[in-house]
C-alpha cells in the first residue's frame, strides 16, 4: 500500500475533524454547546472514527512484524481497594441493554441519553476530540498493535474481517473518495488472510 495514499487519507481525516469541531462551536469560549450541535458533531466524529479505524487496519495489513518478545510474569501485588475521586469517569453497567451510570453522587444519566436535555458540556466532547487527535498525530503504534491482534486472530482460525461501505454523501469529496475506496482496498488486503500461515 502506498504511503502517499495513507498520508493523504490521514490528512483528510485531520482536516475534517478540525472543521467539524469548529463548525459545532467547540472551539469558542463557551463551556456548553446546544444539544443539536453536539449530536451533529458526534455523528460526524463517529464517521471519521470508522474511516480512521479502517486506515489503521490497512496500515496494519501492510506491516511485517517481528516475532513478539517473551513476556516476564509479573508478581502479584497485594489487592487494595481503588480510590475513587469525583474527577474519574463514571462507571457504567450494561447488562440489560440499558446503560445505567453511577457516580459518587449516585445514579446519573449517560452522556447523550434520552433522559439528558439542555446544553452539553464542551469538555466531554473535547475528550473524544483529543482521543482521535492523539491517534492522528502518531498512528503507527496503533497500526502495530492492530497488526498483532489480527495476526493472533488469523492464527486462531478466525474468519477474515468484513468491511462494509459507509454513506459518503455528507462527506467532502476528497474524504468521500477515501471512504468509498477503503472497503475495496481492505478486501484486497484481506484476500491473503487464509493463504498465509
Amino acid at each position: 500500500m502506498s504511503t502517499d495514499y495513507i498520508s493523504f487519507a490521514l490528512q483528510q481525516v485531520r482536516t475534517s475533524l478540525a472543521k467539524a469541531t469548529y463548525d459545532a462551536g467547540l472551539t469558542r469560549s463557551s463551556e456548553t454547546v446546544p444539544q443539536s450541535a453536539a449530536r451533529w458533531w458526534k455523528a460526524r466524529v463517529k464517521t471519521l472514527a470508522v474511516i480512521l479505524r479502517r486506515l489503521i487496519m490497512l496500515m496494519a495489513l501492510s506491516l511485517t512484524l517481528d516475532p513478539p518478545k517473551p513476556r516476564v510474569a509479573k508478581t502479584a501485588a497485594p489487592e487494595e481497594e481503588p480510590v475513587l475521586t469525583k474527577a474519574q469517569i463514571p462507571y457504567s453497567i450494561a447488562l440489560s441493554g440499558q446503560t445505567q451510570v453511577y457516580t459518587l453522587d449516585g445514579p446519573d444519566f449517560p452522556e447523550g441519553s434520552p433522559g439528558a436535555s439542555g446544553p452539553v458540556p464542551v469538555a466531554s466532547l473535547m475528550r473524544r476530540f483529543e482521543a482521535l487527535a492523539r491517534i492522528l498525530r502518531n498512528p503507527e503504534p496503533y497500526a502495530v498493535r492492530v497488526a498483532r491482534i489480527m495476526e493472533r486472530q488469523r492464527r486462531a482460525g478466525a474468519p477474515r474481517p468484513l468491511c462494509l461501505p459507509i454513506a459518503t454523501h455528507r462527506l467532502k469529496p476528497e474524504l468521500g473518495a477515501v471512504a468509498a475506496g477503503l472497503p475495496m482496498l481492505l478486501a484486497d488486503a484481506f484476500g491473503r488472510w487464509n493463504d498465509s500461515s
